[in-house]
C-alpha cells in the first residue's frame, strides 16, 4: 500500500518563508491537485515530496515510511516536468529505456516494459524518432512513458500539460484520466488550471501565500468554498463576491454594500460573533438569472455592460447598484450592452463569508 503523508511542512528560504504548516494526505491509488496561483507554492512541495528540496520543518512520508533523509532516487518516485526535458540525441525507445538501463535492469525487463509502456500511451509506430520528430503532444506522452516505465511507487507531476495549446490540453488531460484508472497508483499533480484540477483531482488542495485554503472532492469545494479566495478562484467566471458590512436583526441578516442592499432570512443564534461587522456576500455566475423571478429571489435592476457569446452559453457582465455582476446564462438575451435588465437569483444560492469563513446559510 502506498500513500504520502505531509506533515506540518514549512520552508525558507532566507528570510522568506514560503510554506506554512502544510498538511496533506493522499491515500493509496488517489490522484491529488494541488492548485493555486504561481508563487503561491504547490511547485515547492511537490519538489519536496521529490526530495528536491529540503523542507525547513515537518515530514514527508511515502508509503508508511519517513523520507526525510532518503535521497531523490531512492524514494520510489517518478516526476513528469513542465518542461519534456527528453534526450534530444536519443530516440523515443533510448529516453524511455534510459532509467531502466541506469538501474542495470535486466535486458529482457526493459523490453517487455517499453513494449508495456508504448502500448498503453499509444506511442509504439514512434519509438524509433528523436523528440524534435515529434509534436508537443507526442513528446508530452513520451515524458510520461518515461516516468511510467518505471512502475514508481508515486508520480509527481508539475504543471505537464501547461505547455500545450487548448485543444490538446483537454484532450491529454482526458489520457491521463485514463492512465491513472489503468495504473491505480498515486498521483500528485500541481497545476494553477482550474479547469484540469476539477476534472483530474478525486481531492483538490487549494493553495495561497504558502498556505493550503482548503482540502476536499472538487464538487463539494466548488459548492461548499470555505472562505472568499477559494470562492473566486473556483468557477469560470469566478464567483461575483461583494464585500460590505453586515448587521444581525431578529429575523434576518441584512448586508449592505454601496447601495446594494440584501437581506437574508438568519437567526442570531445560528452566527457565531458579533450582531455586526464586515462580511463577503457571493453568487455564482450560473446563479444569476434573467428569466421571470420565483419566490424567494433577490432581484434587482441593472445596466449591461458586455456580453460574451461562448456558443453554447453567453457571460453577461452588467452594472448593479454601483457593483459589477457575472451572469452566465444561455444565448438569446433581448436587451444588448447599455440597456437595463432586471438580474435575479434565488435567496439559497448565496454565500456568507464572515472574518474569512464560510457562514452557513438556510437551504431554503
Amino acid at each position: 500500500m502506498t500513500g504520502l503523508a505531509l506533515r506540518h511542512i514549512g520552508k525558507t528560504f532566507g528570510q522568506t518563508r514560503v510554506l506554512h504548516d502544510v498538511s496533506l494526505e493522499a491515500g493509496d491509488g488517489e490522484f491529488v491537485v494541488l492548485l493555486g496561483p504561481s508563487g503561491c507554492g504547490k511547485s515547492t512541495l511537490l519538489r519536496i515530496i521529490a526530495g528536491l528540496e529540503r523542507q525547513t520543518g515537518g515530514s514527508v512520508s511515502i508509503g508508511g515510511r519517513c523520507v526525510d533523509d532518503v535521497p531523490p532516487s531512492e524514494r520510489d518516485i517518478a516526476m513528469v516536468f513542465q518542461h519534456y526535458a527528453l534526450y534530444p540525441h536519443f530516440t523515443v525507445r533510448e529516453n524511455l529505456a534510459f532509467g531502466l538501463k541506469i538501474r542495470r535492469e535486466p535486458t529482457p525487463v526493459i523490453e517487455e516494459r517499453l513494449a508495456e509502456t508504448a502500448s498503453l500511451l499509444d506511442i509504439d509506430n514512434l519509438l524509433d524518432r528523436r523528440p524534435k520528430e515529434l509534436s508537443g503532444g507526442q513528446r508530452q506522452r513520451v515524458a510520461m512513458g518515461r516516468a511510467i516505465v518505471r512502475k514508481p511507487a508515486l508520480f509527481l507531476f508539475d504543471e505537464p500539460l501547461s505547455n500545450l495549446d487548448a485543444r490538446l490540453r483537454a484532450s491529454m488531460r482526458v489520457e491521463l484520466k485514463k492512465l491513472h484508472r489503468r495504473l491505480g497508483t498515486t498521483m500528485v499533480y500541481v497545476t494553477h488550471d482550474q479547469a484540469e484540477a476539477m476534472t483530474l483531482g478525486h481531492t483538490i488542495a487549494i493553495m495561497n501565500h504558502g498556505r493550503i485554503q482548503q482540502t476536499g472532492r472538487p464538487d463539494r469545494i466548488y459548492q461548499e468554498p470555505g472562505n472568499p479566495f477559494v470562492a473566486g478562484f473556483i468557477g469560470n467566471p469566478p464567483m461575483n463576491l461583494f464585500e460590505g458590512s453586515y448587521r444581525l436583526h431578529p429575523r434576518d441578516l441584512e448586508f449592505r454594500v454601496g447601495d446594494l442592499t440584501v437581506r437574508i432570512p438568519f437567526q442570531a443564534h445560528d452566527l457565531v460573533g458579533t450582531e455586526s461587522g464586515t462580511a463577503t456576500l457571493g453568487i455564482r455566475p450560473e446563479d444569476v438569472t434573467f428569466d421571470p423571478p420565483g419566490p424567494r429571489h433577490v432581484a434587482i435592476a441593472g445596466t449591461i455592460d458586455l456580453i460574451e457569446n461562448l456558443g453554447g452559453d453567453a457571460v453577461v457582465y452588467l452594472t448593479v447598484k454601483g457593483q459589477s455582476l457575472a451572469a452566465r446564462t444561455v444565448p438569446g438575451l433581448r436587451q444588448h450592452a447599455g440597456e437595463s435588465v432586471t438580474a435575479h437569483w434565488p435567496m439559497n444560492a448565496l454565500h456568507l463569508f464572515i472574518n474569512e469563513h464560510r457562514v452557513p446559510l438556510p437551504s431554503s
